[in-house]
């Protein structure tokens, strides 16, 4: 004779299955954030792993052959150049780690002149528009937004590339472009991750660019158009009324 379920049984299945249902959801979370925490390692790895590797097979190449000053020169320039790659990735992941936490100390300063000389320590095809313009800012942070706006158009851009500079910081390039669906999630943390290639830094660049200008009350904007190139720029009029 089957036994009836009382009121206080069906009320206790019933709770051991909404628990069970929430341990399921926790699982599942748990098992995606260490799988992007497994993607991020595996990111970070990767970026290292390659220009360590470049670098010990120069310094080898040096050790144990008898190059010429010129050979060895140049070889000494391209360790260089990574050694300057990992230096960027540490600042970044340095970087990111205190953004949460960072207060901007405002300056008032010549952005066009900050931008002059930033420029100088890129190559040739980066190009000036300004006028004179002064802001109140934090001036290091806005180096660094330049500098990474820079940085990624020169990678993705054959021909020159425009940097304008009025009541909006503007980087223009005539690179591969980007497409429409990708544009807001470039500018989110590690995207590169998830497949995408645009940028060759852990997917840092944008993110940081992103966050330091929330920190001055404005928003990176991006416009373009896939094999015609990309503009990005944001408004600084508020900056230039503090």
């Amino acid at each position: 004779m089957k036994r009836l379920i009382c009121k206080q049984e069906i009320d206790l299945i019933n709770k051991l299955k909404e628990k069970n249902k929430k341990l399921k959801k926790e699982i599942k979370k748990l098992k995606l954030q260490n799988s992007f925490k497994d993607d991020i390692i595996s990111a970070i790895s990767h970026e290292f792993k390659n220009p360590i590797s470049i670098i010990n097979g120069y310094i080898e190449t040096i050790l144990n052959s008898n190059l010429d000053e010129k050979t060895k020169t140049k070889f000494l320039k391209k360790i260089y150049k990574n050694t300057s790659r990992l230096s960027e990735l540490i600042d970044r992941l340095y970087l990111l780690t205190k953004l949460e936490k960072i207060k901007p100390s405002y300056t008032t300063f010549r952005v066009d002149l900050v931008a002059k000389e930033l420029i100088e320590g890129f190559d040739d095809r980066v190009k000036l528009i300004s006028t004179p313009t002064t802001i109140k800012a934090d001036k290091n942070l806005i180096e660094i937004v330049l500098q990474n706006l820079i940085s990624n158009a020169l990678k993705y851009s054959k021909d020159e590339v425009i940097v304008k500079i009025g009541d909006k910081i503007e980087v223009i390039d005539k690179g591969k472009g980007i497409d429409k669906k990708e544009i807001d999630l470039i500018k989110e943390k590690f995207y590169r991750i998830a497949k995408n290639d645009w940028d060759n830094s852990l997917g840092l660049g944008l993110y940081i660019v992103e966050q330091i200008l929330k920190l001055h009350s404005t928003t990176l904007q991006i416009e373009s158009q896939k094999g015609k190139g990309s503009r990005f720029y944001f408004d600084i009029t508020s900056l230039m009324n503090n």
